[in-house]
């Protein structure tokens, strides 16, 4: 899409567990730039990052596109959609071809086994299949390839990642924007986005967990030699905490939300005397109150027993992989939290980032900000692997499209 004045732009929206974010961005060759950006908290026709409401999501998604886009006219709309939910999968699968007489490797090679190793996946009838990337490549005996274009080969083999999501889940999502009138180009899983938003390749290389807390699930994911070899998602999440007020001071879980979002604190040593803070608020007006340091021993105590339950999630996940020494980066507005990484470090002894936005041209504000990282990593995503993978399954040139194209048909009819 092109708007006058700022040039071509690419918007991406971000479907979450309690949030819908909509962003402007150029991909330059220096890296991505975001022009601008929405977000709308609890949105009217999602839920917990799904449509429940088909007329009311698409009420929300035409608020965006106005605000983002005021002057569009009758132009085409169209968008990259990152999407964050419960139904969301990932999955490995591999196969390989052989020739009868080595063979260069092209292009035309690439996305037939590519095509073949896609064909023959086991995936569940009721998953819908988002996006396959190759992992790594087998060429003869020689493993881990990531790039086999131009390698002599009696054999070509793929590792295949597939990342799928709920059949009917899905299908009203996709509906959603189709009513909206925004064409999108392709749906991505919050996990793939987000670890190329904070994770660098050495920490890819040499074995990292990905902790990843939203409001409503954590995604951990593991990379490991390049590879991400593992997802899972763990039911302790930021709302776990929410839940825990709610329950200890007898509230709803909105009035909870509040109380959270306003008060609470993970920074050491915090002591706040005889302050007091507002329980429940009606009108501007205060219907109870407790003293803020027996909020905080409680929210500090159910933090260190609900962190503790995601590292031993952590560790469990690692011992399978055999990763001895993983590096760990947190990420997610659920880490958004004064002391967050601090706590971390006292109470769990484990050296350990906040992974940020990284390598692209925005607000001070947006880059700190974990909670949008998705939505951002979609951008560098666009910038840095999406032409990686296109460059191997695209031919070139106009001579390699007609070499693909001879190769297709000789190798369907002969």
């Amino acid at each position: 899409m092109e708007i006058k004045g700022i040039g071509n732009v690419e918007i991406v929206f971000y479907v979450g567990t309690h949030k819908v974010s909509a962003f402007a961005g150029q991909i330059l060759k220096d890296g991505p730039r975001i022009l601008s950006y929405q977000e709308i908290f609890q949105p009217e026709g999602f839920e917990n990052g799904f449509v429940v409401n088909m007329e009311a999501a698409v009420s929300t998604l035409d608020i965006f596109v106005n605000q983002l886009l005021p002057q569009r006219g009758n132009r085409e709309v169209t968008a990259y959609v990152v999407l964050g939910n419960s139904k969301l999968h990932g999955h490995h699968f591999a196969s390989s071809q052989y020739y009868e007489t080595p063979r260069s490797i092209t292009t035309h090679e690439v996305k037939s086994i590519v095509e073949q190793t896609r064909s023959v996946a086991t995936l569940p009838l009721t998953e819908f299949v988002l996006q396959v990337f190759p992992e790594s490549f087998l060429v003869n005996d020689m493993a881990d390839i990531h790039n086999p274009l131009g390698l002599e080969a009696n054999r070509l083999g793929v590792g295949l990642k597939i990342f799928t999501m709920d059949f009917q889940e899905f299908k009203n999502v996709s509906r959603a924007f189709e009513t909206a009138d925004i064409t999108v180009k392709g749906f991505f899983p919050r996990m793939l986005t987000v670890s190329e938003a904070v994770l660098t390749e050495q920490e890819k290389e040499e074995g990292v967990v990905l902790i990843d807390i939203a409001d409503t699930m954590t995604e951990l994911v593991l990379w490991k030699n390049g590879r991400l070899t593992r997802t899972k998602n763990v039911e302790k999440a930021g709302r776990t905490l929410t839940d825990k007020i709610a329950r200890e001071w007898e509230i709803e879980l909105h009035d909870a939300q509040k109380l959270k979002e306003r008060f609470a604190t993970l920074e050491p040593e915090a002591d706040f005397g005889d302050e007091l803070i507002p329980l429940v608020q009606r009108n501007g007006k205060t219907n109870q109150q407790i003293r803020r340091q027996d909020f905080q021993d409680k929210f500090t105590a159910a933090s260190q027993e609900w962190l503790g339950a995601i590292f031993a999630e952590v560790d469990a996940l690692a011992q399978e992989e055999k990763m001895m020494y993983p590096h760990y980066v947190f990420t997610g507005g659920g880490t958004a939290f004064n002391g967050f990484m601090e706590f971390v470090t006292h109470k769990f002894q484990r050296e350990a980032r906040m992974g940020v936005s990284r390598k692209l041209e925005a607000a001070n504000e947006v880059l700190v900000d974990p909670s949008l990282t998705p939505a951002l990593g979609m951008y560098r995503w666009l910038s840095a692997q999406q032409v990686n993978y296109e460059k191997l399954t695209a031919p070139k040139n106009v001579l390699e499209k007609t070499l693909a194209s001879a190769k297709g048909w000789f190798y369907s009819y002969f």
